[in-house]
């Protein structure tokens, strides 16, 4: 079966409808629907707008190339990931020659996220191996 994907944008209102239409047709059709929004201990990022908001709801300004990046760490909880393998999933790139620039963009992406960037809560450092997305 080939699928239609929808993307849209709504106001409080038309999300709570949106939500409830939702409902409808999950129940009638018997499917279950894909939510592209991840909630973390104080992080909620949303894929439909690529927007990403802390605790007290305020929206935290990523580039594209961080979303990306938070966004596929996040998908894969818990699971360690080179920094060329970061590279190759992220930017596409494969066989980089030098991988520290990496490390500042995560340090510039945990600036914005994390409470305590110098204790990170979700991106964290593996040494001598990666990063991953905190599983807790």
């Amino acid at each position: 079966k080939n699928g239609k994907i929808l993307i849209a944008e709504f106001t409080d209102k038309e999300e709570d409808i949106f939500n409830q239409s939702v409902e409808l047709l999950s129940n009638t059709l018997r499917t279950e629907p894909v939510t592209l929004r991840k909630k973390y201990n104080g992080l909620d990022l949303n894929c439909f707008t690529r927007t990403v908001t802390d605790d007290k709801g305020d929206k935290i300004h990523l580039t594209a190339k961080e979303f990306d990046l938070l966004y596929f760490l996040s998908s894969h909880k818990g699971q360690v990931f080179t920094k060329e393998q970061i590279y190759e999933k992220v930017w596409g790139y494969d066989n980089i020659l030098d991988t520290s620039n990496l490390s500042s963009f995560i340090r510039k992406l945990r600036l914005k996220i994390e409470p305590r960037p110098d204790n990170p809560r979700y991106i964290i450092t593996v040494w001598g191996v990666g990063y991953k997305f905190n599983e807790k």
